[in-house]
C-alpha cells in the first residue's frame, strides 16, 4: 500500500449527471493547503456561481497549480447500461448482476474509486450524488486499495474550495463536450431534459431520423414524455 502525503487534499465533483445529451464528467483535483488558499483568493467556488468565461480562466489556473488533476468521462452507453441493470434489479428480486455495475450511483462510485487509487493525498472530499452520503462513501471505500480518508457530503462544492475546484474542472470539460456536439448538430441547448431547446432538438431529430441520437442517454424517462408527441409526426 502506497505512502500518503498528509499535506495534500483532494476533491471530487461531477457535471452532467441529469443531462440527456452528452457524457457525465467527473473531476478530481489534488492540492496542498497553500494552493487551496490561493484558489479561494482567486474566486474559485461552486461552478454554478462562476461565469463560463471565468470557468475557463480558473480551469487553466487549477490545471497549472494543482498537484494532480484527473478527469473521467462516462459515456452515454455506459450510463445507459448501468441504469438499465438497475431497473432489471428492481424488477426481479432474484436477479443477480454478478460483478456488473448497477445504477448510476454505483457507476460514479466505481469511477471515483479508480481515480482515488492513483492519489497520494491523505484525505478526499466528495460531493455525494446519493441521498445518503454515508452509503455513497461506503460504496467508494469498498473499491479502493488505499487508506485515504473519505468525506462524503451534500453540497460539498459549496463547503470546500478543493471540491469547488473540481466542480469547475468538471463543468468546463462537460461544456466543451456539448460545444463539440453543437458544432456538428447545431443548437442543442444545455443538454438537460428541462431545457426547451434541448427537448425541441430531440423531438425534431427523431421526427427526421426515425431514431434517437447516438449521443443521448436512451434510458432516460424523458423519452417517455416525448414519445407521444413524436408519434404524432411519424
Amino acid at each position: 500500500m502506497k505512502n500518503l502525503n498528509n499535506k495534500l487534499v483532494s476533491g471530487v465533483d461531477e457535471a452532467g449527471r441529469g443531462s440527456i445529451i452528452g457524457p457525465l464528467v467527473i473531476a478530481c483535483v489534488t492540492a496542498d493547503k497553500k494552493i487551496i488558499k490561493k484558489f479561494s483568493k482567486l474566486g474559485v467556488k461552486d461552478s454554478k456561481k462562476v461565469t463560463p468565461k471565468n470557468r475557463e480562466i480558473l480551469s487553466k489556473i487549477i490545471m497549472e497549480e494543482s498537484e494532480h488533476v484527473s478527469i473521467t468521462r462516462l459515456s452515454e452507453k455506459k450510463i445507459d447500461k448501468a441504469v438499465r441493470l438497475r431497473k432489471e434489479f428492481a424488477k426481479k428480486k432474484n436477479y443477480y448482476p454478478g460483478n456488473k455495475i448497477i445504477g448510476l450511483n454505483e457507476l460514479e462510485a466505481n469511477s471515483i474509486a479508480k481515480m482515488m487509487n492513483e492519489l497520494k493525498s491523505s484525505s478526499i472530499y466528495v460531493d455525494s450524488c446519493d441521498v445518503n452520503p454515508e452509503r455513497f462513501k461506503q460504496r467508494i471505500i469498498n473499491r479502493i486499495d488505499t487508506r485515504i480518508k473519505v468525506y462524503s457530503r451534500h453540497k460539498a462544492d459549496e463547503r470546500y474550495i478543493i471540491v469547488a475546484a473540481a466542480s469547475i474542472i468538471a463543468k468546463f470539460n462537460r461544456d466543451k463536450e456539448i460545444l463539440k456536439l453543437e458544432r456538428i448538430h447545431g443548437n442543442i441547448g444545455s443538454g438537460y431534459p428541462s431545457d426547451p431547446i434541448t427537448r425541441k432538438f430531440l423531438r425534431e431529430w427523431v421526427i427526421k431520423n426515425k431514431e434517437m441520437p447516438d449521443f443521448t442517454r436512451k434510458s432516460w424517462k424523458t423519452w417517455n414524455d416525448l414519445q407521444p408527441k413524436i408519434e404524432n409526426y411519424l
